[in-house]
């Protein structure tokens, strides 16, 4: 895997109940603290964008692991759910990859098995199960009406 260098600028504005902002080279996010800890509530909070960064990651993974192995995708999307306490973080993705009319049921299966090696390979993903983050991938793979 190549070497990847990310460079960050962020910035706070107003105090507790202010707002931030982080901005990388293709693209700028708000940031706040959340309403239930006092905070503003404004923007996204560090939970999300982490989040976030597991869902990118998992449907970019996804969709390149699909067209390498020519899966006749004529939708793909995820949802994505996180719980959070003081003692754990849980995800659970769920992946929704509906085929092209007309595709087999070995398309199919070829869709639940890029969902599953997409999970596998994910690496943003695997950085999060190394700080204990329990990663779940949900397959739903179907078939567009002719």
């Amino acid at each position: 895997m190549s070497k990847t260098n990310i460079k960050l600028n962020s910035a706070w504005d107003g105090g507790f109940k202010g707002k931030g902002q982080i901005a990388g080279e293709k693209f700028e996010v708000e940031i706040g603290i959340p309403a239930d800890l006092g905070g503003s509530g404004a923007g996204a909070n560090p939970k999300e964008l982490f989040t976030s960064a597991t869902a990118a990651c998992f449907l970019a993974t996804l969709r390149a692991i699909t067209e390498n192995k020519k899966v006749p995708v004529e939708t793909l999307s995820v949802t994505t759910e996180a719980v959070a306490d003081d003692k754990s973080f849980s995800i659970r993705h769920t992946a929704h990859v509906t085929l092209k009319a007309g595709s087999s049921e070995a398309d199919q299966m070829a869709g639940e098995a890029a969902i599953a090696s997409a999970d596998k390979v994910c690496v943003v993903g695997n950085l999060a199960r190394k700080a204990d983050v329990d990663i779940e991938v949900v397959p739903a793979v179907a078939i567009a009406a002719a």
